[in-house]
């Protein structure tokens, strides 16, 4: 019956490890269950960087004073042996501080005198992953002097545990570098003035940016059903739905090909709007809720995009003077309607002009436009 609980208990552990991997607060109880486990009285998970000097961005603790961490962070962590061997040795996984630093040692060495004013523990293993250069991460596991130093029985306890934390720090390092670059690309896809939308295998909108919610909520021709996305013109959507289809076939038969492209007309009587379909790869990962088969991107003509009047002046050299003339003709104005909207007399736009010809190497007003508008990436904020 007791090796039942225990392997129980074991299995118990091992699934709180795994989920700390997927969320990282829960380390703090997987280490609760670690101490029961391997007869231990202090544990920690840290990730340590060591690019410059060793710093701890991240630190959970479990039975340690918040002072004696407190100050470990700020001041104490480098005179650590244990981190100092960390840093020196990142191809070891296992640091049992017995052999590298002597009893004797450690009664003379400044590190433990000040670490045993906060805390009983006296021994100490630690387990550690290198998931990038001058990164280092694990658990440290904590034994009082009262308890004694690991000993081969111990040792092989904590061996066995930390078999799965290794695991489970490579899988949290792995989703979190995933998870640090869709949080990018689904900034970058809002910040983008285009809509777009990326359908499933079934032509299901699976994700949408902000221009493209908004192109929806605007309630301009086009629409979203069931999921799908339609546009309120028959024959439009019919052109649509052909270019979605052909899309879906080329993605599941031949791989990405080139897609196609359409203009749409508008209930309002706005420029129509301009839409381009395209198939995306399917070489994406097994395990995956989400998998974009197409792409459908849609242009607004009657959302000019200019760039901000800083990076104008940035980009340039140009003046505040020149740099708000130059938007107003990036935005479409002509020189007589560009000075209008600034109230400044139509000889010094001309006199501006000049001098925004001479900074952009651009001699006509055609020409200008065209180097303003595709100089600068059109991302909005």
């Amino acid at each position: 019956m007791g090796t039942n609980v225990a392997e129980e208990e074991l299995l118990s552990l091992v699934g709180d490890i795994y989920e700390a991997a997927l969320d990282p607060s829960l380390w703090h109880s997987a280490m609760e269950k670690l101490l029961a486990a391997t007869d231990c009285q202090g544990a920690t998970f840290c990730i340590l960087d060591s690019t410059e000097s060793p710093r701890l961005p991240f630190l959970i603790t479990v039975n340690f004073d918040p002072q004696l961490i407190k100050e470990y962070e700020e001041f104490m962590a480098p005179l650590d042996p244990t981190i100092q061997q960390i840093v020196a040795h990142p191809e070891r996984k296992i640091f049992h501080d017995s052999t590298f630093i002597s009893e004797r040692e450690k009664d003379l060495h400044p590190y433990f005198d000040w670490h045993h004013r906060f805390s009983e523990t006296r021994h100490r293993v630690a387990g550690m992953v290198t998931p990038a250069k001058g990164i280092q991460s694990g658990v440290t596991v904590h034994r009082t002097r009262q308890k004694g130093d690991f000993d081969e029985s111990s040792m092989a306890r904590v061996l066995m545990v930390y078999r799965h934390i290794e695991r489970a720090v490579q899988i949290g390092f792995r989703l979190g570098t995933l998870g640090v670059l869709q949080e990018s690309l689904l900034s970058l896809l809002d910040k983008n003035p285009l809509g777009i939308f990326l359908l499933d295998h079934t032509g299901s909108v699976i994700l949408a940016n902000r221009a493209g919610r908004e192109l929806i909520d605007a309630a301009d021709g086009i629409r979203l059903q069931k999921n799908a996305l339609n546009l309120v013109s028959r024959s439009d959507d019919e052109v649509l739905q052909r270019l979605i289809g052909e899309a879906l076939k080329s993605t599941r038969i031949t791989g990405a090909m080139p897609g196609g492209a359409m203009a749409a007309l508008r209930p309002s009587g706005r420029r129509a709007f301009s839409i381009m379909v395209s198939p995306l790869s399917q070489t994406g990962h097994a395990l995956s809720e989400l998998r974009p088969s197409a792409c459908v991107v849609i242009a607004d003509p009657a959302k000019r995009h200019a760039p901000p009047l800083e990076r104008l002046q940035a980009v340039f050299g140009f003046t505040t003077s020149e740099a708000r003339l130059a938007l107003r003709l990036a935005l479409g104005d002509d020189l007589h309607g560009a000075a209008r909207e600034l109230g400044i007399a139509y000889a010094t736009a001309r006199a501006q002009l000049s001098a925004i010809f001479r900074k952009t190497s651009t001699n006509r007003q055609g020409q200008l436009v065209r180097v303003l508008l595709t100089t600068i990436p059109s991302l909005t904020v």
